[in-house]
């Protein structure tokens, strides 16, 4: 009867080691998912609050001096408004298939990501943001990537679609030599958000595209 009742109380201890690790792996992959998400989130705020200063100091320049202005601003605002937005650790900037400024070109990470977007686009037409974030390993260091794509809207097209005016053009050559950011359509995928943030050598999921 001893023999019984001390094997009950071995199966009820190890039921509750049991039931702790389960809880315990739970808790931290719950954790590793917040994490994530709250790197999303600010990753987001970085690009709403760059995307809302170049677009109104965008339109400003238009209204008052045309396309040309706006060329302007794109050339030597919009570099200030992304290093403005790169703080906290993190680093922001905008690439593209088709650059217009070759020190936007992508690196091997955001031209996978950005084949990984097209190939979204041309499967779906999605109605949504495509967006992709990653852990990426190197060495003893992890750093969290996060990509979101820019859709060409109608403000885009005037120096970035098919019809762009010769003197316009001739503009923007003399700012960007290696141009090839034209003839885009709208709702092509223009280029893309790309943000970093280095976060030491700490060990994560890896749950990024492709």
């Amino acid at each position: 009867m001893k023999n019984t009742h001390n094997a009950k109380r071995q199966r009820v201890k190890l039921i509750t080691i049991g039931t702790m690790t389960l809880l315990a792996s739970l808790s931290a992959n719950a954790q590793s998912l917040s994490e994530q998400q709250q790197l999303e989130l600010e990753a987001n705020q970085k690009i709403s609050e760059f995307s809302q200063a170049l677009k109104g100091q965008l339109q400003a320049a238009i209204k008052q001096g045309g396309l040309p202005a706006g060329v302007s601003v794109c050339q030597s605002v919009a570099p200030s408004i992304a290093a403005q937005n790169s703080t906290d650790g993190w680093m922001l900037k905008r690439t593209s298939l088709k650059v217009r400024n070759s020190n936007n070109s992508p690196d091997a990470w955001e031209l996978a990501q950005l084949n990984y977007f097209e190939q979204i686009k041309a499967a779906s037409d999605p109605q949504t943001p495509i967006v992709t974030s990653e852990y990426v390993a190197k060495g003893d260091t992890t750093t969290f990537r996060y990509m979101k794509a820019i859709p060409t809207q109608e403000l885009c097209l005037g120096c970035h679609g098919s019809n762009i005016t010769p003197e316009l053009s001739t503009l923007i050559k003399q700012a960007y030599p290696d141009d090839k950011a034209i003839n885009f359509e709208l709702g092509d995928i223009r280029g893309a958000f790309s943000l970093q943030k280095v976060l030491g050598s700490q060990l994560h999921t890896t749950n990024g595209k492709p």
